[in-house]
C-alpha cells in the first residue's frame, strides 16, 4: 500500500492509492526457529528511511534487552530492516510488515540481512514479532501476535515420517494414502504466555534447530 503526501493548508494528508491486504500462510513454530539467526527481546530507539531499488525502506535501531537465541548478546545494538516508511513527501505502508511503536519492547525472530552487517530482518515479517506488555492483574510480562499480520491462511498438514525415514500410513488407509499431522503455528506455541516461559522453550527449540550455533550471553 502506497501513499503520497498532499499539501494542505498547516495540514498534510496521507492519500491511499493501493489498499490491499496482506494476505500469507500462517508459520509454523519450528520452521520460525529454524529461519531465526537470533531470537531477542528488543526496545526500538530510533527509525530513519530510505529509498532503496525503487521503494522505500525502513531502519530500526534496536537495543536488545534479553538474548533468548543466537548471536544478539544482550545490551548489544542492532538495525532491523523492514519495507516501508515516509521520505520526503512521499510514504509507502506495506501490510504484513513488523510495526515498531517507540519504546515498546517486542520479541523478535530475526535474520541476517547480508549485504549490510548489524542488519537484521524479521523471519516471517509480522509473524516474527510479538509485542511485549505487562499483564495489569499477575504483573507479568506476557507476549502477543502482531495486529499487523494481515490474513492468515492454515498451512498444509505435514506427512508423518519415522526414523527411518518411511512414512506410516493412516490407520485403514490405503498404502498410498499416507498420514498426516498438523502444523504447530507459532502464534499457537507463543500468544498471550508469559515471556519468561516462552523465551524458554524458544531457547529449547533453536538449539535443537541450530545444534552448531551458539547463543551469545
Amino acid at each position: 500500500m502506497c501513499f503520497a503526501l498532499a499539501a494542505a493548508p498547516a495540514v498534510a494528508a496521507l492519500v491511499p492509492t493501493d489498499a490491499q491486504a496482506s494476505v500469507s500462510i500462517a508459520v509454523g513454530f519450528d520452521a520460525l526457529v529454524k529461519d531465526a539467526d537470533a531470537v531477542a527481546v528488543i526496545t526500538p530507539v530510533e527509525a530513519k528511511s530510505v529509498w532503496e531499488d525503487g521503494r522505500i525502506y525502513t531502519y530500526t535501531r534496536v537495543k536488545v534487552d534479553q538474548s533468548v537465541a543466537g548471536e544478539l548478546p544482550s545490551g548489544s545494538e542492532g538495525w532491523v530492516r523492514t519495507m516501508g516508511g515516509v521520505v520526503g513527501k512521499i510514504g509507502q505502508l506495506v501490510d504484513g510488515e513488523p510495526v515498531f511503536p517507540p519504546n515498546k519492547q517486542s520479541l523478535l525472530f530475526l535474520r541476517k540481512f547480508a549485504p549490510a552487517a548489524g542488519t537484521w530482518e524479521v523471519s516471517a515479517r509480522a509473524q516474527g514479532q510479538y509485542p511485549v506488555s505487562i499483564d495489569q492483574t499477575t504483573k507479568i510480562r506476557k507476549v502477543t501476535k502482531s495486529g499487523s499480520v494481515g490474513v492468515l491462511f492454515q498451512p498444509k498438514p505435514k506427512p508423518v515420517e519415522t526414523a527411518a525415514g518411511v512414512t506410516p500410513q493412516a490407520a485403514g488407509a490405503s498404502p498410498t494414502q499416507p498420514a498426516f499431522e498438523k502444523v504447530r503455528l507459532a502464534s499457537e506455541v507463543i500468544h498471550d504466555r508469559p515471556l519468561d516461559d516462552v523465551a524458554r522453550d524458544v531457547a529449547a527449540a533453536w538449539k535443537k534447530a541450530h545444534p552448531a550455533a551458539k547463543t551469545a550471553p
